[in-house]
């Protein structure tokens, strides 16, 4: 009966089956990284401990797709585009993802850092990257890899936990100085000054929950949603004499 009851629950971890058949004795979350489809394109983002972030260049709000890795396997969840109030615009899906914890700091020149992003959702493409700390550029810049950078690639520090890395930001974009001595090509990026800005907007907590039955069999909890106000009918006003 137990083996017949293993057997049974097996296709219920399909996304886990990869992972549960390729003989690691501990979970991969070593690719943090998503991609993500909106009503206006495509765009990049990291799965961090505060939810899928991403830059909202593409939509700040509306369903959304989002490719992820669950282990070594592939996934794809549904979701919706949650403006945060900050910077960051959250992709909220059912689903847990690789959970990156952001770091409690400012990075510094000591810290090893690398850019990581999935141009497709399956594979993956690292580049080591470095801060630049000189006078005359300020805030979380990195010097130009000698990589194309895409904007959304997540930037990580490498730690020494089982996780592997903590969330620093995101590529913001690519700026240019023509000349002086700080002339040269640099990334900017969202960091965790701006993860600060995220938390710093009051979100009602606790909520109610409730279960909802999803048409792949997986149930998941979700905040009970207040019904809607019924409209008033206006006063009548008795005639004048």
């Amino acid at each position: 009966m137990r083996h017949l009851l293993t057997f049974a629950c097996l296709p219920l971890l399909a996304g886990c089956a990869e992972w549960f058949f390729s003989g690691e004795h501990h979970r991969d979350l070593s690719h943090p990284v998503v991609l993500v489809e909106t009503t206006g394109g495509v765009e990049l983002g990291a799965s961090t401990e505060y939810g899928v972030l991403t830059l909202g260049r593409t939509a700040t709000d509306g369903p959304c797709r989002v490719h992820y890795l669950l282990g070594p396997t592939p996934m794809i969840d549904d979701g919706t585009m949650q403006p945060t109030g900050s910077l960051f615009v959250r992709a909220a899906i059912d689903l847990r993802t690789q959970n990156a914890r952001v770091l409690e700091r400012a990075p510094d020149a000591k810290d090893e850092l690398l850019a990581m992003w999935t141009p497709d959702g399956t594979t993956m493409r690292e580049v080591d990257v470095r801060l630049v700390r000189r006078e005359g550029i300020a805030g979380d810049v990195l010097a130009n890899p000698g990589t194309e950078l895409p904007t959304g690639a997540a930037v990580l520090r490498r730690n020494d936990l089982d996780v592997g890395y903590d969330f620093v930001g995101l590529v913001a974009g690519k700026a240019t100085v023509d000349s002086g001595p700080t002339a040269g090509t640099y990334y900017v990026f969202a960091g965790v000054d701006r993860v600060r800005e995220l938390l710093a907007v009051p979100e009602q907590h606790p909520v109610d929950l409730q279960p909802r039955h999803r048409a792949d069999g997986i149930t998941v909890m979700e905040p009970v949603k207040a019904p809607p106000a019924e409209a008033k009918e206006p006063e009548k006003k008795a005639p004048e004499k």
